[in-house]
């Protein structure tokens, strides 16, 4: 068993966050051409916190969730693990 270091481990979960933004631009696309409505989910959260979320920091997004809007902890948690 291989063991990966932490710049790997960040370059793996930059790889996979590329994709997600790939995959989530391709359904926009494909919802507007069938006329069903999309809401992207980073589009309900402040630009901090999906940065945060982006970077791997989940509880520090979800920490600056609730700071920015006021939020319990549940929907942050909720709105966080949507990014």
């Amino acid at each position: 068993m291989s063991a990966y270091n932490e710049l790997q481990l960040s370059s793996f979960v930059d790889q996979i966050f590329k994709r997600l933004q790939g995959i989530e631009d391709q359904l926009a696309i494909l919802s507007e051409k069938a006329g069903v409505p999309y809401d992207r989910p980073a589009d309900k959260a402040p630009s901090e916190v999906v940065e945060l979320a982006r970077s791997g920091d989940r509880l520090g997004a979800i920490k600056k969730y609730r700071e920015l809007t006021g939020a319990e902890m549940g929907e942050a948690q909720e709105v966080v693990e949507g990014l």
